[in-house]
C-alpha cells in the first residue's frame, strides 16, 4: 500500500497541475463589446418554462436575431417563443441519421439571412444583455472563428461533481487547442458564418450527439481558429442544478460519446477508466494517515478550487476532491454498465 501512496500522490500533482496549467489558457470574456450581425439559435424542446429566462436577455441585443426552433414540443414552446419576440422555427423532429440538437440547429441555421455570425446558446440559458457583444469583441481580438462557455448555475452537482468532470474535459478537449478534440461547450457557442460553412456545418458532423466538441474540432480541423473563453459572469444555466439532472446530463453526452469514438471498445474503456478514478478518489481517503495520501489529497483540491473560484461557487468545497473523483468513478462505471441514455424523452444512448 505504500507504493501505491506514492503513486497516487506523484499522478495527483501531475494531473492537478496540468489542469491548472490549462486554465491559464482560458482568458476573461472581453470587456470590450462590438456590434455585429449575428443569427442567434435556440434549440428547444419542451421549454416553455425556460424561455422566459433567456428570450428577455437576448432578444433585442443589437444586431442580434433570435431564432427558437420548437423540437416537437409537447408544451407551448412556440406560443411562448413568439409572444416574447423571438422567430419560431417548428420542426416534427430530427430526420433520419440526425441527432435531435444537432437537426435543430441546422433547421436554425437554414433561416439565416445575411448574419456574419451564428450563435447557438441552450434554451436553459440565462443572459447578460452584453453577451453577444462581447462574445463579438473577444473572437475579433483573439482572432478566433469560434469562441464559447460554459455558463454557471447552482446546486450541489456544480460544487461537487462538476469540478473533477472538468478535468475530464480539460485532458479530452484541452484549451490550449493541442488536443484530439477542440474544446467548445454547448451552452453558448459564436461562430463565424463562413468558417461554419467552409466546414461542412451539421451536415458535416449530423449524428452527433456532442456537438459542442464535434464543431469545434470541425471549425478547427478545417483550418479555424477555436478558442474557449470564460463568460460564465455573463451566463447562467437551470439545467444541471439538480444532482440527478447534472448526471442524466452528462451521461447523455459521456455514453453516446465513448460509442462514437471507440466502438465496441467504448463500454471496455469506460470500464477501465471508472475503476482507475474510483481508486484515484479511494486512495487518499482510505490511507489518509499516510503524508503521501495527505499529498494526493492536497493536490486533487487545486484544480477543485479554480474551478470553483471561476464559477462563484463555495471555495472549500474544494476539501472534498477525492469524494468528487470516487463518484466520477461510479458515474463512468453506470455509463458502462447501464447501456442507453434518455433526455426530452429520446434515447440517446
Amino acid at each position: 500500500m505504500g507504493m501505491i501512496g506514492v503513486a497516487a500522490a506523484v499522478l495527483s500533482v501531475l494531473r492537478s497541475g496540468r489542469t491548472v496549467r490549462q486554465w491559464r489558457h482560458v482568458p476573461e470574456v472581453s470587456a470590450s463589446s462590438v456590434d455585429a450581425s449575428v443569427l442567434a439559435v435556440v434549440p428547444a424542446r419542451n421549454e416553455e418554462a425556460t424561455l422566459p429566462r433567456l428570450l428577455p436577455g437576448l432578444v433585442g441585443q443589437p444586431g442580434v436575431r433570435v431564432v427558437v426552433v420548437d423540437d416537437a414540443s409537447a408544451d407551448g414552446t412556440a406560443a411562448v417563443a413568439r409572444s416574447l419576440g423571438a422567430e419560431v422555427v417548428e420542426s416534427s423532429g430530427p430526420a433520419p441519421g440526425w441527432a435531435g440538437k444537432t437537426h435543430a440547429m441546422h433547421l436554425g441555421v437554414a433561416s439565416a439571412r445575411d448574419e456574419e455570425w451564428l450563435l447557438f446558446v441552450d434554451a436553459d440559458v440565462t443572459c447578460t444583455p452584453d453577451l453577444v457583444g462581447r462574445l463579438v469583441a473577444s473572437a475579433t481580438e483573439l482572432g478566433a472563428d469560434l469562441v464559447s462557455s460554459a455558463a454557471r448555475g447552482t446546486g450541489p452537482a456544480w460544487w461537487f461533481l462538476l469540478p473533477a468532470f472538468n478535468t475530464l474535459v480539460f485532458e479530452g478537449s484541452p484549451p490550449d487547442g493541442r488536443g484530439a478534440t477542440a474544446l467548445a461547450v454547448g451552452h453558448c457557442v459564436l461562430v463565424r458564418r463562413a468558417a461554419f460553412e467552409a466546414a461542412g456545418g451539421w451536415e458535416a458532423i449530423a449524428g452527433t450527439h456532442a456537438d459542442d466538441v464535434g464543431l469545434g474540432t470541425l471549425i478547427r480541423d478545417s483550418g479555424g481558429f477555436v478558442k474557449f473563453v470564460d463568460a460564465s459572469a455573463l451566463l447562467t444555466t437551470s439545467g444541471i442544478d439538480t444532482f440527478g439532472d447534472c448526471w442524466r446530463s452528462l451521461r447523455k453526452s459521456i455514453q453516446p460519446g465513448f460509442r462514437e469514438m471507440f466502438g465496441p471498445w467504448g463500454r471496455v474503456l469506460l470500464v477501465v477508466a471508472g475503476l482507475l478514478h474510483l481508486a484515484y478518489g479511494l486512495v487518499p481517503l482510505l490511507r489518509w494517515r499516510s503524508p503521501w495520501s495527505w499529498l494526493a489529497w492536497f493536490a486533487q483540491t487545486v484544480p477543485h478550487r479554480e474551478f470553483l473560484r471561476r464559477n462563484g461557487q463555495p471555495e472549500t468545497a474544494a476539501v472534498l476532491a477525492p469524494l468528487s473523483w470516487a463518484t466520477i468513478g461510479v458515474f463512468l462505471l453506470d455509463c458502462a454498465l447501464r447501456p442507453g441514455a434518455q433526455w426530452k424523452d429520446r434515447r440517446v444512448g
